[in-house]
């Protein structure tokens, strides 16, 4: 994010296992207020939504596999978000997964999996996705887990909290969140279409930085990338990664590196960027483009391509050696 602009202020800490930045356009004074309420709203949902720590809701949730457990409103509120995106998305986003996830090896905040060796949780029986067979009690904010189920909101909660972020804090001026990569903008700076933000690639150039692949201008929406290139490690001396196939409980095999999505509303788009990776190229752009999902591919041979609803909102390709194109464009123009 730039912050050579004067009244742009930044804050930076890390939540949710992601470098959290924020930019407000306001002075000094508000803009502290701005960043104190999106901070103290990360780390509130943090203890709640945490995987790592045995104290949060969801741990607790968890445990109690087979009995009713009363939820807080807000967590019951994203518990059933997801469930609707899983049957949305046809079962390939599935919050239901996290058993699969340990079993492969993601048992500890990514930077100790990533830096030390990995200990699977060993997890006998069927790891596919379950999110079918989750019960909710609407009138109790309750949830009953069939044995053998746990669930992680991971991607969901950090986009979902992002937004809210982006909407507490931009009462005291135009504000922007970068929540490790997923973006969301409220109202733009004074004089911009919106905040100027880029989409990078998922690989590293010879200066050991990711180069920007694409800019556009954000307001009042979400941009979200979902990939298997960060968050990977060796397990069993194979490689793994976060994103799990729900149809076999396995890190997904994908011809992707990652999906980007532009949309209103962060939840939705982190499920179908997940959903887009595990898919694959060829059906993630069909199906896109048939939805009028706007989306950035980029697969493993280091081609982008955009589906038509994506085109128009792209201002800049940062570097002419990338061919982007767009999906349904008989040109194949490069921009």
């Amino acid at each position: 994010m730039s912050t050579e602009h004067s009244t742009w202020l930044e804050h930076h800490f890390r939540a949710m296992g992601s470098d959290i930045s924020l930019l407000i356009e306001a002075d000094e004074r508000s803009a502290r207020a701005g960043f104190q309420v999106a901070q103290e709203l990360f780390n509130r949902l943090e203890a709640l939504l945490t995987r790592f720590k045995p104290t949060s809701e969801l741990s607790y949730l968890n445990a109690h596999p087979g009995r009713w457990v009363g939820l807080s409103p807000v967590f019951y509120r994203l518990l059933e978000a997801a469930l609707g995106l899983a049957r949305e998305t046809g079962g390939l986003f599935d919050p239901t997964v996290l058993t699969a996830l340990r079993a492969a090896g993601y048992t500890r905040d990514i930077a100790q999996v990533k830096a030390g060796e990995v200990y699977p949780d060993i997890a006998p029986g069927d790891l596919r996705g379950r999110w079918a067979e989750v019960e909710l009690d609407e009138d109790g904010n309750r949830v009953r887990l069939p044995d053998g189920v746990q669930v992680d909101l991971g991607g969901i909660a950090k986009g979902w909290t992002a937004q809210q972020a982006a909407l507490l804090a931009g009462q005291y001026g135009p504000c922007l969140v970068d929540a490790g990569g997923d973006l969301a903008a409220g109202a733009p700076p004074r004089g911009e279409p919106g905040w100027p933000v880029t989409v990078a690639a998922p690989w590293l150039d010879e200066t050991g930085e990711q180069p920007d692949l694409v800019a556009l201008p954000l307001a009042h929406a979400t941009l979200t990338t979902s990939g298997v290139d960060r968050r990977r490690w060796q397990n069993g001396g194979r490689d793994a990664h976060h994103l799990i196939d729900p149809r076999d409980g396995r890190p997904a095999v994908t011809d992707l590196l990652s999906a980007s999505i532009l949309a209103v509303e962060a939840a939705p788009a982190e499920a179908w960027a997940t959903a887009a990776v595990i898919m694959g190229r060829e059906r993630a752009l069909t199906d896109f483009s048939r939805r009028g999902i706007a989306s950035l591919l980029v697969d493993q041979d280091r081609r982008a391509v955009m589906t038509p609803a994506m085109g128009p909102f792209i201002t800049w390709i940062a570097r002419p050696e990338h061919t982007v194109l767009v999906m349904g464009d008989e040109s194949n123009k490069r921009f």
